[in-house]
């Protein structure tokens, strides 16, 4: 798209003021697309099973500048579950709500500058929300968030071990015994995650 500001986290055009949203390192026209893809999600609910893997591919895409570590363990964590082991939305919220806050140890990921030829959500948008379809809107994420993920493994080599290991810290040394409990329900994907990081 061309004209307009360039969103510091994905690089996309948008015919907007230059405002940025530092907590995301996005331009707030960005974010508003963002919130049309959420909305969508939400307005069409057979598309919630996409709200996860949305948010992590945006907060994947935008985690530079002031970011909140938190922010950027959670969407590559997110990611790599999804995109590396089929971890369904559920499922990975599921890891969210038990990996808590970041410690020493969490890796400090540097952000890869925007990238030539990746999707962003306006491409997401116009094969979705505004057209609109479902099926063209369930197409793009996936494409989108495997976009964001190739990325940062092409351009930050290690993030996939990166990440594997701050899960192996959170789940397999920390002292969490409560992470474990049940295996059912939320804890289902818990044990699935701990089965597959003792590997």
């Amino acid at each position: 798209m061309d004209g307009g500001t360039a969103c510091p986290g994905c690089g996309v055009h948008l015919p907007a003021a230059d405002d940025v949203v530092p907590e995301v390192d996005a331009s707030v026209a960005c974010t508003l697309v963002h919130g049309e893809l959420m909305g969508f999600q939400v307005q069409h609910p057979v598309m919630l099973r996409y709200h996860q893997l949305t948010a992590d591919a945006y907060a994947a895409q935008h985690a530079g500048g002031s970011t909140p570590l938190l922010r950027v363990g959670y969407a590559l964590a997110g990611l790599w579950l999804s995109i590396e082991h089929g971890f369904s939305g559920e499922d990975v919220r599921q890891v969210h709500r038990r990996m808590g806050r970041p410690t020493a140890s969490w890796p400090m990921f540097e952000a890869p500058a925007p990238q030539q030829g990746w999707l962003t959500v306006v491409d997401v948008a116009e094969a979705g929300v505004r057209v609109p379809s479902e099926r063209g809107h369930a197409k793009a994420v996936d494409a989108w968030a495997e976009s964001v993920w190739e990325a940062w493994q092409r351009e930050r080599p290690g993030t996939d071990d990166a990440v594997e290991r701050m899960l192996a810290q959170i789940f397999l040394e920390g002292a969490h015994p409560e992470h474990l409990h049940g295996t059912i329900g939320a804890a289902s994907a818990v044990h699935r995650l701990h089965g597959l990081l003792q590997g």
